[in-house]
């Protein structure tokens, strides 16, 4: 007799979603991720709206990463209407996106994930015995919230970012404000790696099929930005490209859709990033990455904890050479004029959870088309799968345990459940 096991909230995660298993003694019937939060139709909300209006509405997607909404998005109009920002614009553009890197891996390994390797089931439980480490956390979160806060004019939904450049730009002091702020914040990132270090659980799923894939950064610097694709299999693809190779499908029992390459699930996100580009890491980054390589493992999702520990050292480190490097050619003009032309554009970064892709067809001044696909959206498919996975080992287990285990395996992925969930066609 199958019976159902259900989690009706996965608890510590961004939006509304449960799990349900089937299983009996004899084995694991079925599994499925059920995303049950009502479709938000912001490529439709976009249509037809002045291209600066829409470019203000797509950060609504998500406050975690609104940032990486509104800069992706700002990139893909850009490119539409056939304008190149300047290099130096381009720098505080992957400064403001780096802070948010840093406060969503900060909130995510020490708020959301960490109680579960220390057996607590909430951050606030854990105050009295690790105190230390909550102060950690918000002291990186805080930095990178206040990275999008001077730059962008606001931690979340950065208005400061527009097209050309900025509104305006900070003080050369508030650069150097910021800057002090990150040194101190260094060794805070490395005992987070540290700290990481001790609670991987690698033998719980093991995927040898797995495939990973991350933006190939176009200035040849481990990041954010960039013009190609790369697969874990070898192959690269242009960003224009992403609708041939990167495949989205309605399932039943989802209001998102899952996505798959060669028919197959993919993954995105922190490991994927390092799968992919670990040769490009450089600084106390890189040496971290020698010395816990064998944690970083391509065939398991819950690496991918550790990779952003690995991560938070690399852009608090990068986000410190990037500051010397505009200050090294202050002072900066704030913006240059776009001339709005018919066109279509494509972006594809490096949010905090993975990739996030954006079409832009401007017609007219106004949105013509629009299409996002978003990191949650890329790993739904392959994270159903690895709850699977974790189910089959562990379906003789208490089912309270079971359900513990599974949510886990999800939380994992860091998934930003609400941005997943746009436009359905049934």
């Amino acid at each position: 007799m199958y019976i159902p096991i259900t989690v009706d909230h996965i608890a510590r995660v961004e939006g509304k979603g449960g799990i349900e298993i089937v299983a009996s003694d004899e084995g694991v019937k079925e599994v499925k991720l059920n995303i049950i939060e009502g479709p938000r139709f912001f490529e439709a909300i976009t249509l037809g709206k002045k291209l600066d209006e829409a470019l203000a509405i797509y950060p609504r997607i998500c406050s975690f990463c609104s940032a990486a909404h509104k800069l992706t998005a700002i990139e893909a109009a850009e490119k539409a209407v056939g304008f190149t920002p300047r290099e130096e614009i381009q720098t505080i553009r992957d400064l403001v996106y780096i802070g948010d890197m840093i406060e969503s891996h900060a909130l995510h390994l020490y708020l959301l994930v960490l109680p579960d390797y220390l057996g607590y089931s909430n951050p606030l439980a854990m105050v009295d015995k690790y105190k230390k480490e909550i102060e950690y956390a918000m002291k990186l979160k805080n930095i990178g919230a206040k990275i999008m806060d001077v730059i962008g004019s606001r931690a979340i939904h950065q208005e400061n970012a527009v097209l050309g450049g900025f509104g305006k730009l900070p003080t050369k002091a508030q650069f150097e404000e910021l800057k002090k702020e990150l040194k101190e914040a260094l060794p805070v990132a490395e005992y987070t790696v540290e700290l990481f270090s001790k609670f991987e659980q690698y033998a719980e799923v093991e995927d040898r099929e797995m495939v990973h894939m991350a933006v190939k950064p176009r200035n040849g610097v481990y990041g954010i930005f960039g013009d190609y694709i790369k697969v874990s299999d070898g192959f690269e693809f242009p960003v224009e490209d992403y609708k041939k190779w990167i495949v989205e499908r309605v399932v039943e029992h989802s209001f998102a859709k899952h996505s798959f390459y060669r028919e197959k699930p993919f993954m995105v996100g922190a490991i994927s990033r390092v799968v992919n580009n670990a040769d490009l890491l450089y600084g106390k980054a890189r040496e971290l990455y020698g010395k816990y390589k064998e944690l970083l493992r391509y065939d398991n999702c819950f690496a991918n904890n550790f990779a952003q520990a690995l991560e938070l050292v690399y852009f608090v480190e990068r986000a410190i050479d990037e500051i010397d490097e505009i200050l090294a050619k202050w002072p900066i003009k704030p913006r240059d004029e776009v001339e709005i032309k018919d066109g279509r554009g494509v972006s594809i970064t490096e949010a905090p959870r993975g990739l996030v892709a954006y079409t832009i067809e401007v017609k007219d001044g106004r949105v013509a088309y629009a299409d996002i696909i978003t990191p949650t959206a890329m790993n739904l498919a392959i994270m159903e799968r690895h709850v699977r996975m974790m189910a089959e080992k562990h379906y003789q287990d208490d089912p309270e345990r079971l359900k513990y285990l599974t949510e886990m395996t999800v939380r994992a992925y860091d998934p930003c459940i609400s941005c997943s969930v746009h436009i359905v066609r049934l």
